[in-house]
C-alpha cells in the first residue's frame, strides 16, 4: 500500500508535471532567436503568458511589458505550486519560495536608493514568498528607514540593520545568508527533508563557486572573498572555500576539478562558464528527480526550470529590443 506521504507527492508531482509540459522547448527558443521583438511578443500571446500580457498592454509597451508579464506569471505559477501542495511538501515548498521575499526586499532597496518611482520598482517584484502582494506594496510606499523598522521582527532585520554602516552589496549578501541559514535549520529527520537539504546545499555550492571565480578574477583579497561565501555548501564548505580563496585564479580552477559542478576544461569566458554551471546543475536535478519521482525533487526541478525560462525570455526580449546580435543573446541564455 502506498504511504500517505507518497500519495501526497504523487498528487503534487502530477500537478507539477502538467505545468512543466507547458514550458517552452529548446526548439521554441531557437525560433524566437530569429524573430524580432514584436514577433516574440505575438508568439508569447499564444502561450501561458497571454493573460499577463493582455492585462497590462494598456499601461506598458516594449520590454517593460515583457518584464511585467513574465514576473507576474512567475509569481502566479509559484503561488499555484504552493496552493496545490499539502503536508510536509507544502512546508518545504513554502520555505524554498521565501527566496522571493529576499529578492523583493533587495529590489525595493535598490529602487529606493536609485530614487525610482514606486510603479517602476513594483515591476521588478515577484510576490511568490511569504509576503503578500498587498504587504509588498506597503513596503514600496515606505522610505528605507521605515522598511527596516517594518521588518524588525523578521529574520532579515539583522542584515537590514547594517544599512548605512555597510555597502549595499554586503547587506544583500547578508540577506541571502539569512535565507539559506533559515533553510538549513530545517531538521533533516526523514528522507524527504534530507533530499531537500542536499538540493539546497548544492545550490549554495553553485552560488559560492560563481562568487569565488568572479571575485578572484576581479582581484579581491582572500578575506573579501570569504566574507561573501554562504555557509552550508554540499562539497564546497567554508574551509574548502577559504583554501580556494588563497590560491591564484589558475590554481583555483585546477583545484576545483574534483567537485560535482566542475565539467569545464578551461575558462576563457567567465559569464559563459557560469551558464555551464547552471546547465550542469539542471541536469543533475533532472537525474535525481527521475530517480526519486515521488518526492519533492520533481517539484523543485520545475521551480528551477520555470525561473530559467523567464530569465531566458527576458534576455531574449531586451537583447532584441536593443538590437544585439543573435550570437550575443544566445551566449547569455541557458538553453538546455
Amino acid at each position: 500500500m502506498i504511504s500517505r506521504t507518497k500519495a501526497a507527492y504523487a498528487y503534487i508531482v502530477a500537478r507539477t508535471k502538467v505545468m512543466k509540459s507547458k514550458l517552452l522547448k529548446p526548439e521554441d527558443f531557437r525560433k524566437l532567436l530569429n524573430m524580432g521583438f514584436d514577433e516574440i511578443m505575438r508568439f508569447l500571446e499564444e502561450t501561458e503568458y497571454k493573460k499577463e500580457i493582455d492585462e497590462m498592454a494598456y499601461k506598458y509597451t516594449g520590454p517593460r511589458l515583457l518584464d511585467y508579464a513574465l514576473f507576474t506569471n512567475l509569481a502566479k505559477t509559484y503561488r499555484k505550486i504552493y496552493s496545490v501542495s499539502f503536508g510536509d511538501a507544502k512546508n518545504l515548498v513554502g520555505q524554498y519560495l521565501r527566496r522571493w521575499d529576499v529578492w523583493n526586499i533587495i529590489n525595493i532597496l535598490r529602487g529606493k536608493n536609485a530614487n525610482l518611482p514606486n510603479d517602476v520598482i513594483e515591476e521588478t517584484l515577484v510576490p511568490a514568498g511569504e509576503f503578500s502582494s498587498d504587504y509588498i506594496r506597503t513596503l514600496i510606499n515606505k522610505d528605507i528607514s521605515e522598511i527596516v523598522k517594518e521588518l524588525e521582527r523578521t529574520p532579515y532585520h539583522d542584515a537590514l540593520s547594517k544599512i548605512g554602516s555597510a555597502p549595499m552589496n554586503v547587506v544583500e549578501d547578508e540577506l541571502w545568508k539569512t535565507y539559506y541559514k533559515t533553510l538549513l535549520s530545517i531538521k533533516a529527520s526523514d528522507f524527504e527533508s534530507r533530499i531537500f537539504m542536499n538540493f539546497v546545499r548544492m545550490e549554495i555550492d553553485l552560488k559560492n563557486v560563481k562568487t569565488l571565480l568572479r571575485l578572484k578574477a576581479e582581484g579581491a583579497t582572500t578575506e573579501e572573498i570569504i566574507a561573501r561565501i554562504i555557509p552550508g555548501g554540499y562539497e564546497l564548505t567554508e574551509d574548502e572555500a577559504r583554501k580556494l580563496a588563497t590560491m591564484t585564479f589558475d590554481e583555483m580552477v585546477k583545484a576545483m576539478e574534483g567537485f560535482w559542478f566542475w565539467k569545464v576544461s578551461s575558462i576563457s569566458d567567465l559569464a559563459r562558464t557560469e551558464i555551464e554551471f547552471d546547465k550542469i546543475w539542471i541536469e543533475i536535478i533532472a537525474k535525481r528527480a527521475s530517480n526519486y519521482p515521488l518526492s519533492i525533487l520533481p517539484v523543485l526541478q520545475y521551480i528551477v526550470l520555470k525561473k530559467v525560462e523567464v530569465d531566458d525570455l527576458r534576455i531574449l526580449g531586451w537583447g532584441k529590443w536593443y538590437g544585439l546580435p543573435n550570437e550575443e543573446i544566445e551566449r547569455q541564455m541557458v538553453i538546455l
